[in-house]
């Protein structure tokens, strides 16, 4: 587990006589990633309480994922403004050590822990002593990343935003609302271990509260500077109860949830004047007493025992309205400090929001229903203080009032903006400013090329069938609902069938669907028809692809089935489907990279490649050929084709990415995708590959869902980028789109239904240099290169062939014996006589290597005789004499031999006859070099006979009858059939080239005579 600088650290302060020692980090250093990546726009939300939304004067703010979305209404235009802390940002303000906490701790401290980490920042330690720790370079581990906002509030005068995390280490940050939009919190707070309830500023902006969840329950009051934001722990307490949410009554906090209702008194006590510290590091006495545990006392609930109390608003410093799950509405009153809570009347509905706006109260249900209370009644306790219902919505979660309007979030996750007329209490239902977002969540996102009718740019579709095309600000263009038939399954009743994949062809015209029973559907976008619907798949549809160009439109579908399936546009304008191809395992992804390929992946680890061919005359009957299976290190999860249209980038399970040569079948580069620290590799997903640029490099882009983070990477030496994180659960997709300021965006789309829009700039000019130190320039001389490197194979090397010597003589090569054994002795003459059979003598040897020599009668009669002692051949071993016989050992010889070189030719024509029986087209040049190459090889052999004995006329006729005259045929037949009919050959040309068989039989010959003439 990553961990933080903390007051357990032991360093040498600054100050110090002597110098520090220099601490080497154990991890390599690495400069700092720019961010590449920024988030423009955020559509969507994941408010699903009060707790999650909030308003003050003309500006409202929701969650939005890892977001929060702040909204300036201004008439009927609004803008937006986004709000976000990376897991590393660092604040601008510290919070300072606690009082009680111990000098050395015996607990290590959280991850996160700011207060630790800026106090040791802004201590008497010096810069040098901070950036030597061997605990600055460490990274954040997977489950650090991943945080959620899930409350937020505003504070009065609106100039902080505070923002409630949950997850790992989760913070409570305060912002500045006077920045546009901010990445950097003024203050990060990391006391809460288990995640952050509610947080709720006080009327005056004096003090913010923070309640943990119910695993923390912990209940802080922060003080907070109201002129720069700073943040200090005033008191603090621990509730017990399962709190709903928490509401400011004058200086007096009220927390309610699950039969509990709770006042806490903030008291401000007597300022106690600082004393100075007499050492480093002594705490002040007066410090620590000054801090009090925050006093708080239980409401009486009566007969209310049993409610659960699900939201609250205050009408003053004194009084409040509280409300419970089943309709009850009661009136708090600390008037004079009693506590006393009154049930008042019951709405008639699951209430979960409350507002008040003048004189009138709004109340707002599970069911969607607004109902309104006359205040001045119902503070006197009046039953009959309801007003008419309003009208019904579609299930309200939070409601607010800004100056001219009402802001709604229904349970369909959707935001609208209501004309509010304040003379009669009315509102505006006919013309409200909707906030675009999807109703459930979203299952994917697709580039959408342009030109195209709606002018969109991207396309994201969700399960309930509904597809919405955006433009590159966030804004939809249109949006039509995908037919889905209905599931009747009698062994699973419950199953209900959903859209899952969506594909659009080029430039929109045809949208083509899969759902969870494996229907591919295609819908005409002009009509919104279904022109072709079939059942591809036996179960849910994986993924689908189409290539269309202007002779064929193709698609491709593979499911769970363990098949692809492969559909066509005929010329007449149907689909049609035609072939289906079964595989061994779930295929993972299908690509069709061009209208002759089809790729497809699937578990078993393995990449197959299918090439689609047609039938001559019948451009309508086409079929996929398998052309080249590649082995896989790992289980694949996706795949995109490379920058070039010749490589293919396939990501791996085993956190790697591998990259293929598909006109050689071989992987060209593999890297793991890690982080900017090179450490903790993720998988990818939904890869996408874009060309470089004249001041960008290729680049790779994918969603991991290890840590809900899109990554960068580049994609010819895999370095790592760039990645950001803002979902909070599942990324299904993720897409590169550029708008009309040409600028390239990525979209991203999550489970928890947000789509937030990046904006890409990767733009560098010193792209590629060095981050640590510069290198230093280079002359361009032959010393600053690289040594040259290149290591002949010995399959390289038995290509050539060495050159005998023309003239001169040469003495016969001298083989050194080993000293045999004397029990060898016995059987020297026996094996001396067999040997003396088979081997040559020396002339003939010496007649073999050197065809110019001689012989001559004084030179055999000058050999000395050989040494008895010389021919005694070695023992053989008993495993020797035991083995059955086996080839000779002269095959066995270097790798460049004659005889493997013979052996190799054998294996190669063997191979090029069996192709001879296929049907495609050999090029007449081709077959006329061939042929040529024949004849000389025969003629060769024919030479090699003259000169050599130990080959006999049968063994050469044999070997020429095999290889030669029978090749020979097949390709002369071969090349009248296709190329030179009988009708139009030359008559000058020879009607077959000479076969090899009768020059062997006059080289025999011509051995023959040689041989009766010596």
């Amino acid at each position: 587990m990553a961990s933080t600088p903390s007051n357990r650290l032991k360093l040498t302060p600054s100050n110090s006589p002597y110098l520090p020692h220099h601490v080497r980090s154990p991890f390599r250093s690495r400069a700092p990633v720019e961010p590449r990546l920024s988030l423009k726009r955020v559509v969507g939300t994941t408010c699903a309480t009060p707790t999650g939304f909030d308003v003050v004067n003309s500006s409202f703010a929701y969650i939005a994922g890892g977001a929060v979305v702040v909204v300036d209404v201004e008439g009927t235009e609004y803008s937006q403004r986004f709000y976000r802390a990376r897991p590393t940002a660092h604040p601008v303000y510290g919070t300072p050590a606690l009082p009680y906490s111990p000098s050395t701790p015996t607990t290590t401290p959280k991850a996160n822990d700011s207060r630790n980490r800026i106090s040791l920042r802004e201590s008497t330690y010096g810069s040098h002593d901070w950036s030597d720790s061997p605990t600055s370079s460490k990274t954040w581990t997977s489950r650090e990343r991943i945080k959620s906002a899930t409350c937020l509030a505003l504070s009065r005068e609106g100039r902080f935003l505070a923002v409630g995390e949950t997850g790992y280490a989760p913070r409570v940050l305060i912002f500045s609302l006077e920045d546009n939009s901010s990445d950097t919190p003024l203050v990060s707070i990391s006391e809460h271990t288990c995640g952050v309830k509610a947080v709720a500023w006080s009327p005056d902006s004096k003090y913010l509260a923070s309640l943990g969840s119910a695993n923390d329950g912990f209940l802080y009051i922060w003080r907070i500077d109201t002129k720069t934001g700073a943040a200090k722990l005033f008191q603090q307490n621990r509730c017990t109860s399962y709190i709903y949410g928490m509401t400011w009554v004058g200086n007096n906090l009220i927390t309610y949830g699950v039969r509990h209702v709770k006042v806490w008194r903030v008291e401000e006590g007597q300022s106690v004047s600082p004393v100075k510290q007499k050492f480093f590091g002594e705490a002040t006495s007066s410090s620590q007493s000054h801090q009090k545990t925050l006093p708080g006392r239980n409401v009486l609930l009566r007969n209310m025992i049993e409610a659960t109390f699900s939201c609250a608003v205050a009408i003053d410093d004194t009084k409040a309205i509280i409300c419970s799950e089943t309709g009850d509405v009661c009136l708090f009153d600390d008037t004079d400090k009693q506590m006393k809570l009154t049930h008042v009347l019951e709405s008639g509905f699951v209430t979960t929001c409350a507002a008040i706006r003048g004189n009138v109260v709004y109340l707002g249900g599970k069911s969607g229903n607004i109902t309104t209370l006359d205040l001045a009644s119902f503070m006197q306790c009046s039953p009959d203080s309801i007003r008419t219902p309003m009208g019904s919505f579609a299930g309200l979660f939070a409601m607010g009032f800004l100056e001219e309007n009402m802001v709604t979030v229904d349970a369909k996750r959707s935001i609208h903006i209501w004309g509010f007329d304040e003379t009669e209490g009315q509102l505006d239902s006919k013309s409200p400013i909707p906030i675009s977002g999807h109703q459930d969540a979203i299952l994917g996102v697709e580039a959408l090329s342009r030109p195209n009718v709606p002018g969109a740019d991207f396309y994201s579709w969700s399960g309930s069938g509904q597809v919405i095309l955006w433009d590159a600000e966030g804004k939809v263009k249109c949006s039509f609902q995908a037919p889905l038939d209905e599931a009747c399954f009698e062994d699973e009743p419950d199953l209900v069938n959903q859209l899952t994949l969506v594909r659009a062809t080029e430039g929109g015209r045809f949208f083509v669907t899969g759902d969870k029973l494996g229907v591919v559907k295609i819908i005409d976008f002009s009509t919104l028809e279904c022109v072709s619907s079939m059942r591809a798949h036996a179960s849910e549809c994986q993924f689908i692809t189409t290539f269309e160009d202007k002779s064929k439109f193709i698609i491709a579908t593979c499911g769970r089935d363990r098949t692809a399936q492969l559909f066509h546009k005929t010329a007449e304008g149907h689909f049609e489907h035609f072939q289906t191809l079964e595989f061994a395992a779930r295929v993972i992804q299908v690509l069709i990279p061009s209208a002759d390929r089809v790729i497809t992946c699937s578990m078993d680890r393995t990449l197959q490649v299918h090439d689609l061919v047609t039938k001559d005359g019948e451009p309508d009957v086409m079929a996929a050929i398998p052309s080249r299976t590649l082995p896989l290190k790992a289980s694949p999860s996706s795949m995109t084709m490379g920058v070039d249209g010749k490589s293919l980038f396939v990501s791996l399970l085993d956190r790697s990415i591998c990259l293929f040569d598909l006109e050689n079948g071989k992987p060209a580069n593999t890297f793991k995708c890690v982080d900017e620290g090179g450490a903790e590799p993720v998988v990818l997903d939904s890869l996408t590959a874009r060309p470089a640029t004249d001041r960008e490099p290729s680049f790779l882009l994918g969603v991991s869902n290890t840590d809900k983070s899109i990554r960068i990477y580049d994609a010819q030496t895999g370095a790592f980028l760039d990645r950001e994180w803002g979902h909070t659960e599942a990324i299904n997709g993720v897409a590169l789109v550029e708008g009309d300021d040409s600028k390239r965006r990525v979209v991203s789309a999550g489970s928890d239904g947000t789509i937030m829009i990046w904006e890409l700039d990767l733009q560098d000019p010193a792209w590629g240099s060095a981050t640590r130190d510069p290198s230093p320039v280079k002359d361009g001389s032959a010393v600053s290169r690289p040594t040259l490197r290149r290591v002949l194979s010995k399959a390289e090397l038995a290509e050539f062939q060495r050159a005998s010597p023309s003239v001169g003589r040469r003495s016969p090569p001298r083989t050194l014996l080993k000293r045999k054994s004397i029990y060898s002795l016995s059987t020297a003459a026996s094996s001396r006589t067999l040997a003396a059979g088979l081997q040559p003598s020396p002339a003939l040897a010496t007649a073999e290597d050197t065809p110019t020599r001689r012989p001559s009668a004084d030179s055999r009669g000058a050999s000395p005789p050989s040494s008895p002692k010389s021919r005694v051949k070695r023992r053989p071993s008993l495993p020797a004499l035991n083995s059955a016989k086996t080839k000779s050992t002269s095959n066995l010889r270097g790798f460049g031999s004659l005889n493997m070189a013979t052996e190799q030719a054998c294996r190669t024509l063997r191979a090029y006859r069996k192709k001879l029986s296929s049907t495609d087209p050999i090029g007449q040049e081709v077959l006329a070099e061939l042929d040529q190459e024949l004849r000389l090889t025969a003629v060769a052999l024919g030479d090699r006979a003259t000169r050599s004995k130990a080959m006999s006329d049968t063994m050469l006729n044999g070997l020429l009858d095999q290889y030669s005259e029978r090749l020979v045929a097949m390709l002369d037949e071969k090349l009248q059939m296709n190329y030179r009919p009988a009708s139009d050959q030359d008559p000058d040309s020879p009607k077959s080239p000479k076969s090899p068989r009768r020059r062997s039989e006059s080289s025999g010959v011509d051995s023959s005579s040689g041989s009766t003439t010596n």
